[in-house]
């Protein structure tokens, strides 16, 4: 019987700067490059670029139904809701995304687009879960939760939401006021007129995460 040697891919685990394609970063923090969770399978060429860069089932499915709550109850002469992670650039080298904003009808209408990322905050934004290498970036995801909540406030941003779908509780932030954790069966007031609670638009539409 003749021996076959096989030889096996070699996993990295470090990559230099320069072997990063900018199409891998996630967000930028005063210079600092955050990847995309799973960027290494991607450099490890075990994943393709689109496969890490998609929503998971769970997260395409809150933002879907919290979607379709904002366009059927909020006054669209009002505001003017975007999804798909709007970018902002909040400085030079710090530009981050976001998977649900709101902006004011009237700031848009006056905005000149320079196809580029806004520059101008949005009234409220909605974030589900996260999709960033936190890890090689140096933080925890806690620490990395409350560092993009600091950065959107202090951008203008009027108030932030977070969505964890892994223990099914909420965080609300506002400029000048402390944070407020609280499980998904729990109201939120949105732009201080709308209340929601995820758990029952969820149910309602008929899902159970």
């Amino acid at each position: 019987m003749v021996a076959v040697s096989t030889k096996r891919k070699r996993i990295r685990t470090k990559f230099a700067k320069h072997e990063i394609s900018k199409s891998l970063i996630y967000e930028e923090y005063d210079g600092k490059p955050m990847y995309y969770r799973g960027y290494k399978d991607v450099l490890n060429q075990l994943k393709t670029l689109e496969e890490i860069m998609g929503e998971s089932d769970t997260q395409a499915i809150i933002i879907g139904v919290f979607m379709k709550f904002l366009l059927r109850n909020l006054d669209e002469d009002k505001y003017f809701v975007m999804t798909n992670e709007v970018g902002f650039h909040l400085k030079k080298r710090s530009n981050i995304s976001s998977d649900i904003v709101i902006y004011d009808k009237a700031t848009l209408q006056n905005h000149v687009l320079k196809d580029r990322y806004f520059e101008i905050p949005p009234l409220a934004v909605i974030e589900v879960d996260i999709q960033a290498d936190t890890a090689d970036f140096g933080v925890t995801e806690l620490d990395y939760y409350g560092l993009k909540t600091k950065k959107l406030l202090d951008f203008g941003v009027g108030e932030v939401i977070w969505f964890f779908s892994g223990i099914k509780q909420q965080f609300i932030a506002r400029k000048g006021q402390d944070g407020i954790i609280s499980d998904w069966d729990r109201n939120v007031t949105l732009l201080g007129e709308y209340q929601f609670a995820l758990a029952n638009l969820l149910q309602k539409e008929g899902f159970k995460l």
